[in-house]
């Protein structure tokens, strides 16, 4: 009885087998996969979110300068340089371009310039960070120009249709019924303007200033820019997802984030139409119009600190690039493989 005991009970207290641990890991594997799909470092993140940032900022400014054109009813103008974030998605993270791309826009246009309205602002950052995203994950092959076309045209589409849909919601709820009804034809002629306001978006900032630099500029990038910043290609047959978090479906993280950016719009109207000058989408508002008091050539001004920042971040690149090569090159100590052994998790 007794030998039967000894012999079944450290049966009873051994730890699992490495089979019964086996299906553990393909599901920490999938969520990691899910979670961040090109498995970068924190610094390469950062590089790409800088890089992002910085470029589109200086390209919304440059925007600024450039003047629209009136042609009868309808006026010509360039919303954006949409090659920048698609030719950045197709080739780095698009998540974290998509991250940088309005955020810049954000730092180094509106508030440089003295035009940030404050928490109203997040209603364009929806919609531009969810044209990127989606921009980004259409590009399988960078080299691939017809990707990269489709890639431009679903940028600006999500972000003036959105946009369109935003507009056309505040005009319904976000002023009064009464001069809705006693306007005749004022939801109609929304409508339709929009309409026009799409075509001529997906022909000058979708096609002209989008897809074909893109067309030209990413092939030509492909394997060259990513290795300076410590990153591999993108792999076509391993092409970025379009998922949620942790696996979550996209199409609920749009309807999510598209509902949030009405909710923001159709807010900043009402307060706008109720009079309310320091209301919840006004908060943080930064407004000191610099253009307006210094004249158009501040917009120089702004140009040249944005510049500066640009070549801050290639120096952010050059120095990390540096010590990750340096930390791969330097011998380890007992001491650094010990902490690199526990760091795998194998002490």
């Amino acid at each position: 009885m007794n030998g039967s005991a000894s012999s079944t009970a450290p049966a009873r207290q051994s730890p699992p087998t490495p089979s019964a641990r086996k299906p553990s890991a393909p599901v920490s594997a999938l969520r990691r996969r899910l979670h961040d799909p090109d498995g970068i470092s924190s610094s390469q993140k950062l590089m790409i979110l800088v890089l992002s940032m910085t470029l589109f900022g200086v390209s919304d400014i440059v925007t600024g300068i450039v003047p629209s054109i009136e042609v009868g009813p309808f006026e010509l103008e360039v919303a954006y340089f949409a090659f920048i974030p698609v030719v950045l998605a197709a080739l780095f993270c698009p998540l974290w371009v998509a991250i940088g791309a309005p955020l810049g826009e954000m730092v180094f246009s509106d508030m440089l310039l003295g035009d940030f309205g404050g928490l109203g602002e997040l209603e364009g950052f929806l919609q531009l960070l969810l044209g990127i995203y989606v921009a980004g994950c259409i590009v399988r092959d960078p080299r691939n120009r017809r990707q990269l076309f489709a890639a431009a045209l679903a940028l600006v589409s999500i972000d003036k249709v959105s946009s369109g849909l935003i507009d056309l919601a505040k005009v319904g709820i976000g002023i009064d019924p009464e001069t809705l009804e006693e306007s005749n034809g004022l939801f109609q002629a929304v409508l339709v303007s929009e309409s026009i306001e799409l075509v001529m978006a997906l022909l000058i900032t979708g096609v002209l200033f989008g897809a074909l630099p893109a067309m030209w500029l990413a092939p030509r990038l492909y394997g060259k820019i990513e290795p300076l910043m410590g990153l591999r290609p993108r792999d076509p047959q391993n092409p970025p997802r379009l998922v949620g978090p942790r696996g979550t479906p996209f199409w609920l993280i749009g309807v999510l984030a598209l509902l949030g950016a009405v909710a923001i719009g159709v807010v900043s109207q009402w307060e706008e139409f109720v009079g309310r000058e320091g209301g919840l989408m006004t908060l943080g508002a930064f407004q000191p119009d610099f253009v307006d008091a210094y004249g158009t050539a501040y917009l120089w001004v702004a140009l040249t600190v944005a510049a500066l920042a640009v070549a801050g971040a290639c120096v952010l690149v050059a120095v990390l690039r540096a010590r990750r090569r340096r930390d791969a090159g330097a011998p380890l100590t007992s001491s650094s493989q010990q902490q690199a052994a526990a760091d795998r998790g194998e002490v």
